[in-house]
């Protein structure tokens, strides 16, 4: 999408045309809807900039830009080669704080690009401009202000403005960037924000309720857990209980959260018993409050009742008997799930008996994440192509991927050698520590043990494919892969890419 003259497009004329107009100026793919009212609204901002700057035509913005995935949107930007000025545009009357609260999002996606950026909103029908100060304050302003920014003599960006936004950029996961959590250097996105809307306005209603939601690996799932969580734990106590395995990470979050509680699988119902002396329940008696105790243990461990709401991260790595127990012990308390859905993963390397109990709780509402952000789309498509081949968009091109073939260990080892000089993070084994973060570029290793199955799933002897697939999802922006002694699954693999 390229920036095109305001001027141009806000000459009278039907808004079929102007619709023509637009997409014949910006290059956009598909048309803009265009609304008669935000038409009018950018005609009157045009008509006050004439006033004050007889060279209007000269002026290129980027109209109506959203972010790809995020579902972020920018009335008018103009991008040059050392600022960005925003140009938010209403008709009716909005509070000062929402306008506020609009520039300051708007400045914080902005701000990837590492320049100077310029907030204005224009409120048409009351013929007000107002700015952003650099003390995040709103202030009344002048059209010569504004006008003088515009003049700006430095060179505008004339390429297509999504080269410029990267949309995995915005997606933090409060366990791998806790600081950036803490300092709530993030915003949802609008599927997130209305998911949480319809999960708070039913707790704040009922007190109570099962909710969950799923998604594919980079969709926000834990980060909306996390941040619900938040917001929820404002004045009362809230738990969270963490299926997976990153304790590290979970510890510095639970550091400075306080009004945050985690509790281990283990603490849940009798699945385990602990050493009354280690015991971290609030009961007093054991005697009195466990089913039983016995030997100087306790089977109790903690005390659901005095949280407000339960908080399920990866609620697929659940027992059925696990999640019975949750559920008997947390009754009428809000508990919302969070969990992956992977249906391009064979139901032999998954056991999805779990996500089948959830799903058919009486009165669970469910929603599902379908925009992936921390992954960008040419690795996702063939990930999920790679893992079920129904999934294969024969059109699609993979310039960030690459497969290539070793006959035996050593070949293997030095293949990757290789990509591991290049900067890719790369192990022979999935379940490696170091692969347990994010990364630009990843390599992994494809040996024997893989095969596709008759449905054509990719399946594994050990049932490993959980693992890979959870990896490969880890990766940003390249993807590698080392194919050993294993001729039938490389020509898939090699394939998928033409």
């Amino acid at each position: 999408m390229k920036a095109i003259s305001v001027y141009a497009l806000t000459r009278t004329q039907s808004l079929e045309h102007l619709q023509k107009l637009e997409r014949q100026l910006s290059g956009r793919t598909s048309f803009l809807k265009m609304r008669k009212w935000e038409w009018e609204s950018m005609r009157d901002l045009t008509d006050q900039l004439e006033a004050h700057m007889p060279e209007i035509a000269h002026l290129r913005f980027f109209y109506s830009f959203q972010i790809p995935r995020l579902g972020k949107e920018f009335d008018l930007l103009q991008i040059k080669e050392d600022q960005i000025l925003n140009i938010e545009l209403k008709s009716g009357v909005v509070s000062d704080e929402a306008i506020r609260r609009q520039l300051l999002q708007n400045r914080y996606y902005l701000s990837v690009l590492g320049k100077p950026i310029r907030s204005y909103t224009y409120i048409s029908s009351q013929k007000r401009l107002v700015r952003l100060t650099n003390h995040d304050h709103l202030a009344e302003t002048d059209w010569g202000k504004l006008c003088e920014e515009l003049k700006n003599t430095s060179k505008d960006y004339d390429g297509n403005i999504e080269e410029l936004f990267r949309a995995e950029l915005y997606l933090i996961s409060p366990l791998t960037e806790p600081s950036r959590f803490l300092k709530k250097e993030y915003f949802l996105t609008a599927q997130q924000r209305e998911i949480e809307r319809q999960i708070l306005k039913k707790i704040r209603a009922e007190k109570t309720g099962l909710f969950w939601f799923t998604g594919l690996p980079g969709t926000g799932k834990t980060l909306l857990l996390y941040d619900l969580a938040m917001k929820l734990s404002v004045k009362q106590q809230v738990c969270m209980i963490h299926c997976g395995d990153a304790k590290a990470q979970w510890n510095l979050l639970h550091e400075r959260l306080q009004r945050i509680e985690y509790a281990p699988l283990s603490s849940i119902g009798n699945l385990s018993t602990t050493p009354i002396s280690d015991c971290t329940c609030t009961y007093r008696d054991h005697s009195d409050h466990c089913d039983e105790a016995r030997d100087g243990e306790c089977d109790c461990n903690f005390d659901f009742s005095r949280f407000h709401a339960i908080f399920v991260d990866e609620a697929h790595l659940l027992s059925p008997k696990t999640l019975a127990l949750l559920l008997k012990s947390c009754k009428d308390r809000p508990i919302i799930f969070s969990s992956d859905c992977e249906d391009m993963i064979s139901p032999e390397e998954l056991d999805r008996t779990t996500l089948h109990e959830l799903k058919n709780l009486s009165g669970i509402q469910t929603y599902h994440l379908t925009n992936r952000i921390r992954t960008n789309a040419e690795l996702s498509f063939y990930i999920q192509s790679m893992m079920h081949l129904s999934h294969r968009r024969p059109s699609f091109s993979y310039p960030h991927i690459s497969v290539v073939y070793a006959n035996n260990e050593s070949e293997a080892d030095c293949l990757l050698a290789d990509y591991r000089t290049r900067g890719y993070i790369c192990e022979r084994e999935t379940q490696s520590p170091e692969l347990e973060r994010v990364a630009d570029r990843i390599a992994v290793l494809i040996d024997e043990r893989y095969y596709y199955d008759e449905q054509g799933y990719l399946r594994s002897t050990d049932q490993s494919v959980w693992n890979l697939f959870s990896r490969l999802n880890q990766a940003k922006e390249e993807l590698a892969f080392v194919v050993k002694a294993n001729e039938a699954v490389y020509a898939t693999l090699l394939g998928l890419l033409f």
